[in-house]
């Protein structure tokens, strides 16, 4: 009995001393930037934070992460406003805006390449999580080794998945190539899945982009497939933000 009430009274003086870490760093003008992101509607805190739970990563990496995420790398503007040891916090390169970790992530000059690339690597991941679980014979043990084919059919044919291609359809629709689409002709469904990398503050403005932008695609493959069909927006955030979604989904 004596052990039990000293394990429950280790279990209170820790959530009481976490409680107490979670307050301070609230309070910190720089930090709470990124809590109070996550408190926001559609963001999916469980999700945002799960990288943290995998072990992944190296340490050095991870304190990376969560340094940007507090605001807290060498930016003019940290220099600037935390620790007074500069007098202009413009970026160097635009001389327009603040340098915060949030404009160095989302600045086109910087960002275009490797926006790219993150794209790129991000669907061809998500590619190949849709074949293992819809059992397609890999020839990669690692994602990272994976080569997306164009198409791949399984299940006799019952299941689609489609990477990176146009869709014909009856009448021209501009955006008409999302990069991932799974047609389960046994299901009757169909879905179109598009993946956006973003600045945290532009999460849920750009699912809602994503979900108009293939608003009349969507329309026609209902129409020409005769299949229930859905956009699925996946929006990665350059500091980890996750949007939330149903288990389903």
């Amino acid at each position: 009995m004596a052990g039990e009430n000293n394990n429950n009274n280790t279990i209170q003086h820790t959530k009481a001393r976490l409680g107490e870490s979670l307050k301070k760093w609230k309070n910190k003008v720089m930090h709470v930037q990124y809590i109070r992101n996550i408190d926001r509607q559609l963001i999916g805190e469980k999700d945002t934070f799960l990288w943290l739970s995998k072990g992944d990563l190296k340490a050095e990496t991870e304190s990376e992460i969560v340094a940007a995420q507090d605001q807290a790398l060498q930016t003019k503007y940290y220099a600037t406003k935390i620790l007074n040891i500069e007098t202009d916090s413009k970026c160097r390169l635009c001389q327009q805006f603040d340098e915060t970790i949030d404009h160095i992530s989302s600045y086109p000059i910087l960002a275009k390449e490797q926006y790219i690339k993150g794209h790129d690597r991000v669907c061809a991941q998500l590619h190949f999580n849709i074949c293992k679980e819809t059992g397609v014979q890999m020839d990669k043990k690692h994602w990272y080794g994976h080569v997306p084919k164009s198409v791949e059919k399984i299940q006799g044919g019952k299941v689609t998945i489609l990477w990176n291609q146009q869709m014909q359809t009856d009448r021209t629709i501009p955006n008409n190539k999302p990069d991932i689409i799974i047609r389960d002709n046994e299901k009757g469904t169909c879905m179109l899945i598009d993946v956006a990398i973003s600045g945290d503050r532009n999460v849920i403005k750009k699912e809602a982009e994503k979900i108009l932008k293939y608003k009349d695609l969507t329309t026609e493959v209902q129409h020409v497939w005769n299949v229930k069909t859905k956009v699925i927006p996946l929006i990665i955030v350059a500091m980890g933000l996750f949007q939330s979604h149903s288990e389903n989904t």
